[in-house]
Parts: C-alpha cells; sequence; structure tokens
C-alpha cells in the first residue's frame, strides 16, 4: 500500500512539471541596431513558444543586442 501511495505522489509530480513547461509564453523583441534595409529606427518581432525552447530563442536574442519583454 505505501508504494502504491508513492506511485501515485511521483505520477501527481511529474504530471505537474510537466504541464507547467506546456504553458505557451510569449515574449516582445526589440532592437535599435542599424540595419540597412529597415525604414524604422527599431526592428520588433514577437516569439512564442514552450520551455527550453522558447528560453533558448529568448537567450538567443538578447545575445544579439535585442531587448525582450516577456507579454
Amino acid at each position: 500500500m505505501n508504494r502504491m501511495k508513492r506511485l501515485i505522489a511521483a505520477a501527481i509530480i511529474a504530471f505537474a512539471f510537466v504541464s507547467l513547461e506546456s504553458c505557451e509564453k510569449c515574449a516582445t523583441c526589440v532592437t535599435t541596431e542599424d540595419d540597412p534595409n529597415a525604414t524604422e529606427d527599431s526592428r520588433t518581432t514577437e516569439i512564442c513558444g514552450r520551455g527550453r525552447n522558447y528560453s533558448d530563442q529568448i537567450t538567443i536574442y538578447e545575445r544579439t543586442n535585442w531587448e525582450c519583454t516577456e507579454n
């Protein structure tokens, strides 16, 4: 019986972790870097994703001098 309780508790924890990772997040990223093809002073893009994929995209943009704000 005690083993069954542990199994159920582990399943609940695993489900909670997976459900938190699966929430889609969006961020707006802006840069003022010079772009010869741009008609405006700044460029804006929106990034949406989940989990590690989302955070990796944000990291890439921020490393290239973009400022990202989570929506």
